[in-house]
């Protein structure tokens, strides 16, 4: 974004005006038809027709100014002003009005001659109307609410973000109403006491966390809010403007506002006063051979008054910029250097006003030096600049506050403007932004390129385009994630079409979404064991109820009481094993439930070792080797009863399916990746077909090998303790040549 620079300049040559008060005739010269783009015949001739002119207040100031001079015997010289709209009505301008009497009939004026000189504000850089599309722009598209107030807490402007925050379609419908019409009393209450307090203070209130309740009740958020004093056109306050964003979601979450700077420049033309011809003779002599009248009004000095001594100038200089005034004239005169200052000087008349002092040095053969040059008052100027730099602070404000990243690029991807959260997020200044690359601020070359073709898009078909997301890894390897909205614009330094962005910070709620799958996934995985666990429960204890029943069903049939007695006996073994059938559920439950939230810090060899020793006395009598590839140092954080059941279930389960025509060789692997702990356990037992078993290996109540004690819960369990400590296990497996086990733990 360019910075806004304006001055305050004399647009035409001084029109000379003469009345004729007893006869009420005025005349004016040519260049008056110019200052309000009329012809000479539109003129006016009398006061009347000049009233038409002048706002009733100028016209009231005119009248009272002329009347004053009937209490001047001798001839004074006035000056006043009034103020005008262009025919266009976009540019205000001001007319200066000198004049002097110089006939008079008694005590009263008879003829009143002068001249009036046209002053306006030109935009030399952004027009009115860039700035104001740029702000329409900002206001449009910047996700944020952003509202302006007048001092009775009514709503003069909201944005669009705004509008739908308030429930209406359109800005305009929330204007002339107050949060009272959108929000509960509580919110509402406290929002006008928080404004009237920044209009009495004129203290900004930032970031300030609020509940806003809707006017029914039924919706409550919470907003991080910045409020300031709104200032109009002659300095007071008219209001307060803010900017409000959305925090409901991450209430507890301290997001850090961006801030950015939008620069605007101040007034800096001149405006004619007094030439002069300045004689330096010494460090303590020096005068102004030469003065014209003008000086009159810059020093109320005649120009005769300081032919000989520059002393009644220095007199009127402001104390504080009297040093700093007369060591630029000495060094001027030593150095033929430009002179060029700005001071103030204190008036008898006038009081405190601005001057500028420009003069070109040149040394004389006598070693002395002249400077020619002119002083001119720039009072208005200054004040116009204080006007303009609180407007330039409102403006800027609002972006600074915004916590999005604001820039803009040129066609070739140089930037020419980057708000403080844009430089924040390259760990850069924004003057440091300014004039560089992507590539040079640290973006990889292959996102670089990406951007320019999308901003290279943007300025072809002139249209606004929207990336939904981008994916940025930072260099301490954390993943920032952005919505960006990418608008044409025009460079008016070089009048090439530009690119503005706006990018906002999803990261959020991209991790939002990613639990919310993650989450998902769990509860779809746990609905599916849910469904297998009571599956298996309707059909064992079907099973066992069945038998029992008919057990029963028999007894009470039998008159034998020897049969009887062996009814019994099966009806005991059918209780036993409905009772097994019992415990084995309630251990399946029991590991599902438990907690993986004790962990230590376990050594896997030595783990490994603990499982061996229990498993001692199948290992002697089956003669099984084992082959070890496992880092002594190798340790993780772990469930310590779940480590120890995992590895005890594969190697046992190793020892039981071993080939019988071979010595059981059982292989135990481990190692580290990526902060990741890998462990394989294979052995050249029996296999498993995968294509016919594969899709049943880790359920409930499956055995594949016909093993008497095989109850077929152990990889269950052992598959439901891996995955609870977010880890993940697979197979491998060929019948008749082995079995191997591949488990990620964590």
């Amino acid at each position: 974004m360019e910075q806004l620079k304006s001055l305050v300049r004399r647009d035409l040559k001084p029109a000379y005006w003469s009345w004729n008060v007893k006869s009420d005739s005025i005349t004016f010269g040519a260049s008056f038809a110019d200052f309000f783009d009329c012809s000479h015949d539109e003129l006016p001739s009398t006061f009347e027709e000049l009233s038409s002119f002048l706002e009733e207040n100028d016209r009231r100031k005119f009248t009272e100014i002329i009347e004053s001079q009937s209490q001047h015997e001798e001839a004074c010289r006035f000056s006043f002003k009034t103020n005008h709209k262009a025919v266009d009505d976009e540019e205000s301008f001001t007319l200066i009005w000198e004049g002097e009497v110089t006939e008079r009939e008694k005590e009263s004026p008879v003829l009143i001659v002068g001249q009036v000189q046209k002053v306006s504000l030109l935009g030399s850089k952004l027009s009115i109307r860039q700035q104001a599309s740029l702000f329409r722009k900002l206001m449009n598209h910047l996700p944020d609410s952003i509202f302006f107030k007048d001092r009775e807490s009514r709503f003069i402007a909201v944005n669009n973000a705004c509008a739908t925050k308030l429930g209406v379609s359109d800005p305009k419908d929330a204007v002339g109403k107050t949060d009272f019409d959108f929000f509960d009393n509580d919110h509402a209450h406290q929002a006008r006491q928080d404004e009237v307090q920044i209009m009495e203070s004129e203290q900004p209130i930032i970031g300030k966390i609020e509940k806003e309740g809707s006017r029914d009740g039924k919706n409550i958020a919470w907003a991080s809010t910045t409020k300031l004093p709104l200032y109009g056109k002659n300095g007071s306050i008219v209001g307060t403007f803010g900017i409000t964003r959305d925090v409901t979601a991450q209430k507890k979450i301290e997001l850090e506002l961006g801030q950015s700077k939008a620069t605007f420049t101040r007034l800096s033309e001149q405006v004619p006063g007094f030439f002069y011809l300045f004689h330096y003779l010494s460090d303590n002599k020096a005068c102004f051979p030469y003065a014209s009248d003008g000086i009159r009004d810059i020093y109320e000095l005649e120009p005769g008054d300081v032919t000989e001594s520059i002393a009644p100038i220095i007199d009127r200089i402001h104390k504080d910029d009297l040093n700093r005034v007369v060591q630029s004239i000495q060094n001027t005169s030593r150095n033929l250097e430009p002179w060029n200052i700005d001071f103030r000087v204190v008036l008898p008349e006038k009081g405190l006003r601005w001057v500028r002092g420009k003069a070109k040095p040149e040394k004389q053969a006598d070693g002395t030096v002249i400077g020619y040059g002119y002083i001119t008052d720039i009072t208005e100027e200054k004040k116009q600049f204080k006007k303009t730099a609180r407007l330039q602070e409102q403006l800027q404000q609002i972006i600074d506050f915004a916590p999005n990243l604001i820039f803009v690029k040129d066609i070739d991807g140089q930037y020419l403007m980057a708000n403080k959260s844009a430089a924040d997020f390259f760990n850069s200044s924004p003057e440091e932004v300014v004039g560089k690359s992507d590539t040079e601020i640290g973006v990889s070359e292959e996102k670089a390129q990406r951007f320019l073709s999308v901003e290279k898009e943007v300025i072809e078909n002139n249209e606004p385009l929207f990336i939904p997301e981008d994916k940025t890894i930072l260099p301490d390897g954390s993943e920032v994630w952005h919505q960006t909205i990418k608008m044409p614009f025009l460079n008016t330094d070089s009048g090439k079409p530009a690119v503005l962005s706006i990018v906002t910070d999803i990261t959020q709620r991209k991790e939002n979404e990613l639990n919310l799958k993650n989450s998902l996934d769990i509860i779809g995985e746990q609905n599916k064991r849910l469904q297998n666990f009571a599956h298996i429960v309707s059909h064992n204890l079907r099973n066992h109820a069945g038998n029992i029943s008919m057990l029963l069903s028999l007894y009470d049939m039998e008159e034998s009481q020897e049969e009887k007695d062996e009814l019994l006996s099966h009806l005991s073994s059918a209780s036993d094993r409905l009772n097994e059938s019992i415990t084995d559920l309630n251990e399946i439950i029991d590991q599902q439930y438990k907690t993986g939230d004790d962990l230590k810090e376990l050594n896997l060899l030595d783990t490994i070792s603990k499982i061996k020793e229990i498993l001692t006395t199948d290992i002697l009598a089956n003669n099984v080797q084992f082959e070890e590839e496992v880092p002594a140092g190798l340790s993780l954080e772990y469930n310590p009863a779940y480590l120890e059941s995992i590895i005890l279930n594969l190697l046992s389960n190793a020892i039981k399916y071993r080939h019988p025509e071979r010595k059981p060789v059982v292989s135990i692997k481990a190692w580290e990746k990526e902060d990741r702990t890998f462990l394989e356990i294979s052995d050249n037992g029996q296999g498993i077909d995968m294509e016919k078993f594969g899709h049943r290996l880790f359920g409930m109540y499956n055995t594949f090998h016909g093993n008497d004690n095989a109850k077929g819960i152990g990889l269950y369990i052992t598959k439901n303790q891996i995955e609870s400590m977010g880890g993940s296990i697979g197979v491998d497996s060929t019948p008749g040549e082995g079995t191997t086990f591949k488990i990620q733990l964590k």
